[in-house]
């Protein structure tokens, strides 16, 4: 692992292999937000000190994305519904 990497950070977290973000993702992340566009669950997860949006399968329950939101305007469908007291 290149010691350069931020290990809270997203360079760090795109560095990992698919199923190591995952479980990343599961074993520190907080769900904040949940919400569903046709034929997908996405779940807004704080990782460390970066956003994370995971897109679940509606039909096979299984994960087809993860994807580090890396601008605030991709917080925008989420802003509403947040509350920042749960990251504390």
């Amino acid at each position: 692992m290149p010691s350069n990497l931020n290990a809270n950070g997203a360079d760090f977290f795109h560095s990992l292999a698919y199923q190591d973000q995952l479980n990343l993702i599961w074993q520190r992340g907080i769900l904040l937000e949940a919400r569903r566009i046709p034929g997908f669950w996405l779940h807004l997860y704080a990782v460390n000190a970066f956003f994370v949006e995971m897109w679940i399968c509606q039909r096979q329950y299984s994960v087809n994305l993860v994807r580090v939101l890396t601008d605030t305007n991709e917080l925008e469908p989420y802003i509403d519904k947040l509350s920042l007291s749960e990251l504390l």
